[in-house]
């Protein structure tokens, strides 16, 4: 049973996620949506400091790489990591 953000960082490492996606500097693009995918995210609730609530986002690659990005749920989000993540999340257009 997960409890907190550590215990499910902990089993996700376990589980083979382990790149860190925070933050290499890549952009919210195109691409990247094409190349990477949210298969789980989970969000923690302190219940006290809504500044404390954090959002844990299970990411993998066409290629088999397998990581996380943590994202602050409060008003210190960082703006490129909610860019990344909202790219990940849009619902992809198929051209055609």
């Amino acid at each position: 049973m997960v409890n907190d953000l550590a215990d499910f960082q902990a089993e996700a490492i376990a589980s083979g996620y382990t790149h860190d996606f925070a933050f290499d500097g890549r952009s919210a693009c195109a691409d990247i949506r094409s190349e990477l995918r949210v298969v789980e995210s989970v969000t923690f609730d302190s219940g006290t400091d809504p500044g404390d609530d954090v959002t844990m986002y299970l990411i993998e690659s066409a290629s088999g790489l397998k990581g996380y990005l943590i994202l602050s749920d409060s008003f210190h989000t960082d703006p490129r990591k909610a860019a990344f993540i909202d790219a990940l999340l849009t619902p992809r257009r198929v051209s055609g």
